[in-house]
């Protein structure tokens, strides 16, 4: 069983430990801002809808304004896998904690610091190129499958399939950014003067990673291709069924809005259409979400695969466990899509390529 990975050189590991996730965050944020500022002063050259340049444009608004506004919201993810994974680590008194309690508990036993940073450059990856190509492709995907000029409207259940479509395409991203995050932020912790975590799950360990880019590359030696793509068929599903819902929601409550409520393209349509997609995104991919985390946080082999892992889940804790944590979702879920909608719409104008779907 020969891993591909494995011959990283040490040297180049060396580098990456050298950096703190905060330095690798501003590296990033310099990239996607100045990558951004060069499209918006060459708007005029951006093409017809679905060339090439167009689509570029229409994935990096995408890409860009949602690894932002998720990099505000890094926080409830934070929480959120501690309080998911916290039973597999056997701390029980945290696996019962609330969301609240959770977030007080880190931030006073690691500052602010230990609640925002953890994973978060992973979670900017994964959402610059899978919320990117998954939002951004999807006018272009719509129009090849369904080929539809702008008059008519194809309907909820062909845009449905689109989201479904783009969802499910570009989750191969999404699986080894999403494993990092996890990992990262599971074993998340300050780290004492002894050299090992005071706090967090993994209390008396040595950290494993020194930032999001260095788990990236332990994961991928450690554990080979098939370890970052652990979990992939729960995640291709969270994939379908959120974005499925999420883009056609969107799309469709928009076109019903301005047929029905006489209501034009601007802040307030995108407001209510981002919000509507939202809570279809937390709920379309509740499920999904739940097997997904067991999966990636188990590193004790527990689960054989997904199937497996959703029969145990079903088994042991009854079908109310596929909809643990939809209220933290949705907490996060309809304010972050709200914000990204509205954004995404101004960047959108900004880089030349018009309204999302209109």
């Amino acid at each position: 069983h020969h891993n591909p990975l494995r011959a990283t050189p040490a040297r180049f590991r060396a580098m990456l430990a050298a950096f703190s996730e905060a330095q690798c965050l501003g590296a990033f944020l310099a990239t996607t801002g100045s990558g951004l500022s060069g499209l918006a002063a060459t708007r005029e050259r951006s093409g017809k809808p679905a060339s090439t340049s167009f689509i570029i444009r229409e994935v990096m608004a995408a890409g860009c304004t949602v690894s932002w506004v998720s990099g505000l919201f890094n926080f409830t993810d934070v929480a959120k896998v501690r309080m998911q994974a916290a039973s597999l680590e056997g701390c029980q008194e945290l696996a019962s904690m609330s969301f609240r309690g959770t977030v007080a508990k880190i931030c006073k036993e690691e500052g602010l610091r230990g609640l925002v940073l953890p994973g978060i450059v992973a979670s900017l990856l994964r959402d610059l190129s899978y919320s990117g190509l998954s939002i951004g492709m999807y006018p272009s995907v719509k129009h090849y499958l369904f080929g539809q000029g702008n008059s008519a409207d194809i309907g909820f259940v062909k845009k449905f399939l689109t989201g479904m479509v783009t969802g499910s395409l570009f989750s191969g991203f999404v699986n080894p950014t999403d494993l990092v995050k996890i990992r990262v932020q599971a074993e998340a912790g300050r780290i004492g003067e002894s050299g090992l975590l005071d706090t967090g799950l993994r209390r008396g360990h040595p950290p494993r990673h020194a930032n999001s880019l260095h788990a990236f590359v332990n994961v991928g030696q450690a554990e080979g291709l098939a370890g970052l793509y652990r979990g992939c068929t729960a995640t291709m599903a969270r994939a379908a069924l959120g974005r499925g819902a999420q883009l056609s929601c969107y799309d469709h409550s928009k076109f019903m809005l301005k047929q029905h409520c006489g209501m034009q393209e601007g802040v307030p349509l995108h407001c209510v259409g981002s919000f509507l997609s939202g809570i279809a995104f937390a709920t379309a991919s509740a499920p999904a979400d739940v097997v997904k985390t067991r999966l990636m946080a188990d590193t004790a082999g527990q689960y054989k695969g997904s199937l497996d892992c959703l029969r145990t889940l079903l088994r042991v804790d009854g079908p109310t466990a596929l909809f643990r944590g939809w209220s933290p979702s949705t907490i996060r879920m309809a304010p972050h899509f709200t914000i990204v909608g509205v954004l995404m719409e101004q960047v959108r104008l900004i880089v030349g390529v018009g309204y999302f779907a209109a």
